[in-house]
């Protein structure tokens, strides 16, 4: 997040004189309707939920073909059948 009240500055590096804050405004608070609430923390659950759900649908493809890849390595593993048919020989 930015810090724009923090250090008021412009592009060019000069500062901005912010002024005094207006206590007047103080007096015009008002308290946050609960409805108001219940929308914005829908609307964020809402949004993470979408995003859970595309990043779901976009790594799933990717870890069931390296599943698929590690499986079918595993079943033609070249030193694996070296070794049963090295023990083959031996036993006879």
């Amino acid at each position: 997040m930015s810090n724009g009240a923090a250090e008021p500055r412009m592009e060019g590096g000069e500062e901005v004189d912010a002024g005094e804050p207006v206590t007047e405004l103080a007096a015009f608070e008002q308290a946050v309707s609960g409805r108001l609430i219940s929308r914005v923390r829908h609307a964020i659950q809402r949004r993470t939920t979408a995003a859970q759900l595309t990043s779901f649908a976009f790594h799933l493809p990717l870890v069931l073909l390296k599943e698929f890849w590690m499986t079918m390595m595993g079943q033609f593993d070249v030193k694996k059948v070296e070794k049963d048919t090295g023990n083959e020989g031996k036993a006879s």
